[in-house]
């Protein structure tokens, strides 16, 4: 997995915890084209994923308003891949929605050099 860079707060962030027993290549089709779609819609940041071997998966998605979470969650493709989820893939999944106010990273530089960079208030 690779952080997402930092964005100016605020925003917001879908966070997507599920359990996957069996990961199949439908499962692996249908959510790179929820990806694809993703990055096509207004707002649309970045996403992070990890995934356990025993099938834990948390996926944050982040947006500019929550105006584009709303949309992106009604669109068609993604209600299908929605549905298909609960009939097929997954034992279980949570979503949350959070406004991200402020964030703050550490980086090790070229130098060797920590360099800490804080957004929002």
């Amino acid at each position: 997995m690779t952080a997402s860079p930092l964005f100016v707060p605020p925003y917001y962030s879908v966070i997507f915890t599920s359990l996957l027993p069996e990961h199949t290549k439908e499962y692996g089709e249908t959510s790179d084209k929820i990806y694809e779609l993703a990055q096509t819609q207004r707002g649309f940041l970045a996403m992070d994923s990890v995934r356990d071997a025993a099938g834990h998966g948390v996926t944050i998605s982040y947006w500019r308003t929550e105006d584009d979470v709303i949309k992106f969650r009604k669109i068609a493709e993604h209600r299908h891949a929605q549905q298909s989820g609960r009939n097929t893939f997954y034992e279980r999944y949570e979503v949350r929605v959070a406004k991200v106010e402020k964030e703050y990273a550490w980086r090790r530089k070229a130098d060797g050099a920590g360099e800490y960079v804080k957004r929002g208030p």
